[in-house]
């Protein structure tokens, strides 16, 4: 069974997580303020529901933005 993603890629882009930058927006999540990188993961700062949260993400990771 195809997933929305799949049936319309247009709508959303796939990056690696080391291709990101500040002000994309993660589907679901927010707009990435800030990006640290650690030895096995990124912390992102992302703004979301009127906060500034942080969210970890190994270094292997895909995440899809607008």
């Amino acid at each position: 069974m195809n997933t929305i993603l799949e049936q319309h890629p247009a709508i959303f882009k796939v990056l690696e997580i080391a291709k990101l930058s500040v002000g994309d927006k993660l589907i679901n999540l927010g707009e990435i303020l800030e990006i640290e990188e650690y030895d096995y993961y990124y912390a992102l700062v992302i703004s979301r529901m009127g906060q500034r949260q942080v969210w970890t993400f190994d270094k292997e990771a895909e995440l899809f933005i607008e």
